[in-house]
């Protein structure tokens, strides 16, 4: 057990791969998770634990660029805007709002951001995070020369899949696929 000084924070910093600024990560004791929210360029998670593809487990943790689609967006702006509803705390009405303005901005910007994902990705550094939406996440790292990717479905029965591959367009295919899952095809 390590023991550590009172107000000790851990960290995580590294460069942005897409504006080369300083990202600092801070661990969220409540949540167990690692985050960064990195203005209006990238964010970025650490994933500790890299799902197992055919019995493989990769070596984490690793840095993830996360990136949400339009649904994702489009579907956490429906649930601000009923709990807007619900808000009697103008104050709070208020800070709904801002987040919703916020997150609008958002629309558009995963297919923008995706080619310095895939540089970054390609680089080894980092990984790529996309969260589909309705709790479907799907995470591509390298490792060594190759590329490997899962994707989950929380339970949802056609979104379990897997790629392993050496192919840089197959990986982009394959975060493409996630990143447009809810297209109307996929509606109910």
């Amino acid at each position: 057990m390590m023991s550590v000084q009172i107000g000790f924070e851990p960290k995580v910093a590294f460069l942005c791969p897409k504006c080369h600024k300083d990202v600092e990560m801070v661990y969220e004791r409540p949540k167990g998770t690692w985050m960064s929210d990195h203005g209006n360029c990238l964010n970025f998670s650490l994933v500790r634990e890299l799902p197992a593809i055919g019995g493989r487990a990769s070596e984490g943790p690793v840095v993830f660029i996360s990136i949400e689609s339009d649904f994702s967006i489009k579907d956490a702006v429906e649930e601000l805007r009923r709990l807007c509803d619900g808000e009697g705390e103008q104050s709070k009405r208020q800070k709904i709002e801002a987040g919703i303005r916020r997150l609008e901005t958002r629309t558009g910007f995963a297919e923008k951001a995706l080619p310095a994902a895939m540089d970054a990705l390609k680089s080894g550094a980092f990984g790529l995070r996309v969260v589909s939406g309705r709790n479907i996440y799907a995470m591509v790292w390298k490792a060594g020369e190759r590329y490997y990717g899962a994707a989950d479905g929380a339970g949802q029965a056609d979104t379990s899949s897997v790629i392993a591959t050496s192919s840089l367009d197959e990986a982009q295919k394959f975060v493409t696929y996630w990143m447009h899952y809810w297209d109307s095809r996929h509606l109910v």
